[in-house]
């Protein structure tokens, strides 16, 4: 028996059935938190507690979400990407050194 590999049709259907919702719903999450921050000035986003110096948190979190935004419209097929992009750029920023 393998460890951790799918070893059956049964078990590659759950795993790749699970991966699509998974990714859809990651998607819808990311279109409905940037559609948010759109809304919210620097000064909304500070009195929450976020920090636009030393290190400029907004504006990071604001990009990362764009970014990841621009990404889902790309998968969904409503935009193309006209030259290859790094999408963890500014992803990575929010996530640590992990």
């Amino acid at each position: 028996m393998s460890v951790g590999l799918p070893t059956s049709k049964s078990d590659i259907d759950r795993l790749s059935g699970s991966i699509s919702l998974d990714l859809d719903g990651v998607f819808a999450r990311i279109k409905r938190l940037n559609a948010w921050l759109l809304t919210q000035t620097t000064a909304d986003l500070v009195a929450l507690g976020y920090s636009t110096t030393p290190v400029d948190e907004v504006s990071r979190l604001k990009s990362a979400y764009s970014d990841a935004d621009q990404l889902r419209t790309i998968y969904e097929g409503t935009a193309n990407l006209a030259t290859a992009k790094d999408f963890r750029t500014f992803l990575k920023l929010l996530s640590g050194p992990f």
